[in-house]
């Protein structure tokens, strides 16, 4: 099984459709993964540029998180050192970087909600993605409260019915979803992007897979490959809203590359 790594989100490789294909399995999470997007999303034209880079044939299906969650058990989706104590992986492979955020609807809030620690976060009901928290029992001692869901269109609705006070998203993923759902509204959502919160968006390749060490030697290449010529960066920018990335991007992306090279 090959998977693809977004966070607080999984793609999981399904069997290849064709002789030399390889076929990989996401959730819909724009802008990184979408079917609705020119491309696929950010994630999608990485993936098939860095294919493209030396000659692989990789086609991304899209499927119910649900089902991602429920093929194992222990899934973290993100923490690198769980992934390495858990899970059994031939490679696990980053290609980009995200960060994360805090969303309220100030029409409940006024002021923005102060979050300086975790003890800031007891008063309020946080809506969070389906598996996302590496370990929630140790987060609801301390004294927090969470709803999850599935979807992250179904916690923006929530948040907005005060259903839930803020919700915990990825933040470029977030800003699309408010985008696509209260087009109208856009002041009054309001986002506060978490400091040390950078995480990896990673191709990951289990164990068993076939010819798991070829495939990712491969990978690495065409990452590197399409770094080098400017195509990655191309890619990248159409995604963010200035069209730049965002500082430090690549030096992220070279420290999670250090990290996962076991």
């Amino acid at each position: 099984m090959i998977r693809l790594c977004l966070l607080l989100l999984l793609l999981f490789p399904g069997g290849p459709a064709q002789a030399g294909t390889i076929v990989l399995e996401a959730n819909e999470s724009p802008p990184y993964w979408s079917k609705s997007l020119p491309g696929g999303g950010l994630g999608s034209e990485l993936v098939q540029a860095v294919s493209e880079a030396v000659g692989l044939q990789t086609r991304i299906d899209f499927v119910p998180l649900s089902r991602m969650i429920e093929d194992r058990a222990n899934n973290d989706l993100g923490n690198p050192e769980f992934y390495m104590a858990q899970q059994e992986f031939a490679a696990v492979i980053p290609i980009a970087v995200s960060e994360a955020a805090i969303f309220y609807y100030r029409p409940r809030h006024g002021p923005p909600p102060k979050i300086n620690s975790f003890d800031d976060l007891k008063q309020y009901k946080i809506g969070v993605l389906k598996g996302t928290l590496i370990d929630r029992r140790a987060f609801e001692q301390m004294g927090l409260h969470f709803e999850s869901s599935y979807a992250q269109s179904s916690l923006f609705k929530k948040l907005k019915l005060g259903r839930v006070d803020l919700v915990f998203e990825i933040d470029l993923v977030g800003q699309q979803i408010l985008a696509q759902l209260f087009p109208g509204q856009k002041n009054d959502f309001v986002r506060q992007p978490l400091p040390n919160s950078i995480s990896p968006i990673a191709i990951m390749i289990d164990a068993e897979y076939p010819q798991a060490n070829e495939i990712a030697a491969q990978y690495r290449k065409g990452l590197a490959a399409i770094i080098a010529n400017g195509r990655y960066r191309q890619i990248a920018e159409k995604y963010y809203p200035d069209g730049q990335l965002p500082p430090g991007w690549f030096a992220h992306l070279q420290r999670f590359q250090q990290l996962y090279a076991f």
